[in-house]
């Protein structure tokens, strides 16, 4: 039956006047075919074809404000992911798009919102799980950033465990567990080495469990490997203070607040640059 067409009843059935079986069956017919009529209304596939294509011009459009080697634009990029899923709910990658922009906006709800409907569309999106997990972690919800990594790092398709068993370090870290902290870090910095947080969260842990020869080696480490990275010189200037290394210190915190240009650490490092007694003092 093609939609739209009309429906008609037997030619023997509209000839003179009807009898009640026939009104009866013609009645009958009838209904049939508006039921018809009704389960096959929907859109052609000419017309579906049309819809996915006016999301994946939506959704590459917000790719590229986001993505694109222009100036980003993170507003614009939203209104057209959202466009797409406005079109075609069912888009795991677009959910996926729509969750970075909500994740580099701090709004994590909203973000965890899309993160969960691609892995629900999607369920083998591993990018998607990770960055579920990133979000937990940038809200502070240590046990569900765990839950999440802790599922990644024994899913042998996951293409960055090393990222992942840092992260677990951080959680744990967080949580105040250093062992579990420990044994994360030193796995993730085993499965990448070139990992320069890794590295830093570990001279953290240390410095916290007391260990300043430990923490200043893993700091160092991450310097020497990635040396536009600000947050170790932070950190080895507090293991030099520790020491009474006033000197040094110093120039740790100091190179910390150059790095870290107009990132919130620079004022932690000039806050504790300004705290140390002045040179020359004992």
């Amino acid at each position: 039956m093609i939609c739209g067409a009309p429906c008609v009843t037997e030619a023997g059935m509209l000839i003179g006047a009807p009898s009640t079986a026939s009104r009866r069956l013609r009645r009958g017919l009838t209904a049939a075919c508006i039921a018809l009529l009704l389960a096959g209304c929907g859109p052609s596939q000419g017309q579906i074809d049309k819809q996915e294509r006016e999301a994946e011009e939506h959704y590459n459009l917000g790719y590229g404000y986001f993505f694109g080697d222009g100036v980003k634009n993170a507003d614009a990029a939203l209104q057209s992911v959202l466009r797409a899923l406005e079109i075609r709910p069912v888009y795991p990658e677009a959910h996926m798009l729509a969750g970075l922009i909500f994740l580099g906006r701090e709004d994590y709800l909203d973000a965890v919102d899309h993160f969960r409907r691609a892995l629900e569309q999607k369920p083998d999106y591993r990018d998607a799980h990770h960055n579920l997990g990133a979000t937990y972690l940038a809200s502070q919800r240590w046990d569900e950033a765990i839950q999440v990594f802790d599922a990644l790092v024994a899913d042998r398709f996951y293409a960055t465990p090393g990222n992942g068993h840092n992260n677990l370090g951080w959680a744990w870290y967080n949580k105040g567990d250093l062992p579990q902290a420990l044994k994360h870090l030193r796995r993730a910095i085993k499965l990448a080495p070139e990992l320069c947080p890794a590295y830093n969260n570990l001279g953290l842990v240390l410095y916290d469990m007391g260990d300043m020869d430990g923490a200043s080696l893993q700091l160092d480490r991450a310097v020497r490997r990635c040396p536009s990275y600000a947050e170790p010189h932070y950190h080895l200037g507090r293991v030099e203070a520790n020491r009474a290394r006033l000197a040094e210190a110093r120039e740790q915190f100091d190179r910390c607040r150059e790095l870290a240009g107009d990132a919130p650490l620079a004022q932690r490092c000039a806050k504790r640059l300004a705290a140390l007694p002045p040179e020359g003092s004992r």
